[in-house]
């Protein structure tokens, strides 16, 4: 609603009054937000100091209309011109207050909790929440003993299982499939902030962590992490560099300290092996070398439009190294493929470089396009690696096939015999087949079954750091993550389910967020 008149001389529970009589949402329901926190029925207006064309944002459960009115705000409104007003523009963070009580719309899921910005750690606060989505991980570090924590990369894996159980504890809201978040997506129902704290001031808190604890361990044990600026303020830093620094930090005890492969819980989780293969330009000899990283590069230029042509640029480099034939430098032209695949795959967008000019690392705005489903990643394996790959895909795909035609099956079934639907045969695959028992998957594998486990080359996008702003040393991170069927942002300790056609908006481009550091999640056959 536009030019909704406030009398300032009247408390604000006439004003909510007047929302009533325009939107059906009734005072006692309606949360209605304003710069510093929640209004009250008490609060002061002039403490507010609410600017005319000024935007309020209201969130609330209608029941039915009430009759139109003519009071100040104007004639009744009804949910539509509701949703409408509150959605706004794409940079406005908005909750829809659509009915989430309604069966057809409500699904109980936990909403994960946001954690407080300590002072330029959103970068931090990002990396955390993407890593801390991650089961696996989660699992290992709360399953690390703490009295182990002797030194700098012990104790910041225990301040890292203390944060990690801090946040389940207090993720005890409810999400609601439908509703709307930023964009519109999945929203938050009243239940979840009737079960927000409010603060001693009356203002509305949301639920989050501060994770002072961990930041203090994070700067202990990587310094570049406590660089102040001037004032003696806390600098704005790296979220990739964050996220590896912390990655290593792990795997030093995660890792080293188990006694087999089966163990070594970072590198099979992130870990990617390379093998180089170096041509010298002059003598044509060649030399391998081998490395494991835990990202993966995309290089930007003018020609990259996607991931996939940040990769090939990335995996080829001109070299200058000791030439034993010609026993001097010489210029060796290398290209790297793939040897081993993590069960998620790290994806670094190089967005920043060094200019001299200016002596800062300016951002690359570059429009780079990611896939949110089936990154395919199968031309920068080795060729030993694209076999077996080969075999597995083969395999994964007869099943996807046999899934199909097993679906024919049912839905040829159920319309011969006259007494079952597509939708109830759909419902009846699900569940193993009708009740005669499951229709068999005709599956011949040639003996294939021991190599078609494992990866297919393919891989899902689970969770996202973003960047805003046109240098690195300042900025704004956020980090953003699939949870079950719904993408949710993390925006320090603010949490908002979001629609997938806002994560397609990530790609870059403009002043917008866009992708810095992706994680994909594979495929497994």
């Amino acid at each position: 609603f536009e030019s909704v008149e406030i009398d300032t001389s009247q408390p604000p529970s006439l004003f909510k009054m007047q929302l009533f009589s325009l939107t059906g949402v009734p005072p006692e329901r309606q949360k209605i937000l304003v710069k510093g926190g929640m209004l009250k029925d008490e609060s002061d207006w002039s403490k507010l100091k609410v600017k005319d064309g000024q935007r309020l944002m209201m969130m609330g459960t209608a029941g039915p209309l009430p009759p139109s009115s003519s009071n100040g705000g104007g004639g009744g409104g009804g949910d539509q011109e509701m949703k409408d007003a509150t959605n706004g523009s794409s940079g406005d963070k908005k909750l829809d207050h659509k009915d989430a009580s309604s069966p057809a719309s409500a699904q109980t899921s936990v909403v994960p909790c946001g954690l407080t910005n300590l002072g330029n750690t959103c970068y931090m606060n990002a990396t955390m929440q993407c890593l801390r989505s991650i089961d696996e991980l989660k699992s290992a570090v709360k399953a690390y003993n703490v009295a182990n924590a002797i030194d700098t990369s012990s104790a910041l894996l225990a301040e890292a299982k203390s944060l990690f159980t801090k946040m389940d504890l207090a993720s005890s809201s409810v999400l609601s499939a439908k509703g709307g978040g930023r964009g519109g997506g999945g929203g938050f129902d009243d239940d979840a902030f009737d079960a927000e704290e409010e603060g001693d001031d009356g203002m509305y808190e949301e639920r989050s962590v501060a994770p002072s604890q961990f930041l203090t361990i994070l700067r202990m044990k990587f310094p570049q992490f406590a660089q102040k600026g001037a004032g003696g303020m806390y600098m704005q830093q790296d979220a990739e560099e964050c996220y590896s620094q912390i990655l290593q930090a792990f795997r030093e005890k995660l890792d080293n300290e188990s006694r087999d492969d089966q163990g070594k819980v970072i590198h099979e989780l992130f870990g990617i092996e390379l093998e180089t293969k170096l041509v010298c330009e002059e003598s044509k000899e060649e030399v391998k070398e081998h490395q494991k990283v835990m990202t993966f590069k995309c290089n930007i230029s003018k020609e990259v439009n996607h991931l996939h042509d940040g990769f090939r640029l990335s995996l080829c480099e001109d070299r200058e190294k000791h030439s034993p034939q010609l026993n001097r430098m010489a210029l060796y032209k290398g290209v790297s493929r793939i040897t081993k695949l993590p069960k998620y795959l790290s994806v670094q967008l190089v967005r920043f470089l060094y200019r001299r000019d200016t002596q800062q690392k300016a951002k690359i705005l570059r429009r780079v396009g990611f896939p949110l489903q089936m990154l395919d990643v199968f031309e920068f394996c080795s060729d030993e690696l694209k076999k077996k790959l080969e075999v597995r895909r083969d395999v994964w795909q007869k099943k996807e096939d046999a899934k199909v035609e097993q679906l024919k099956q049912l839905k040829s079934s159920g319309n011969s015999n006259g007494k079952r639907t597509h939708s109830e045969a759909t419902a009846a695959e699900a569940e193993g087949g009708d009740g005669g028992g499951p229709v068999p998957l005709d599956l011949d594998l040639d003996g294939e079954v021991a190599e078609a486990i494992g990866h297919t080359g393919f891989y899902d996008l689970h969770a996202i750091v973003t960047h805003k702003g046109r240098i690195a040393d300042s900025g704004h991170y956020v980090g953003w993550v699939k949870t079950k069927d719904q993408w949710v942002e993390f925006d320090d300790d603010s949490v908002y389910p979001v629609l997938e056609e806002d994560i397609q908006k990530l790609d870059g481009g403009g002043d917008w967020h866009m992708a810095y550091l992706c994680i994909y999640k594979a495929r497994l056959a």
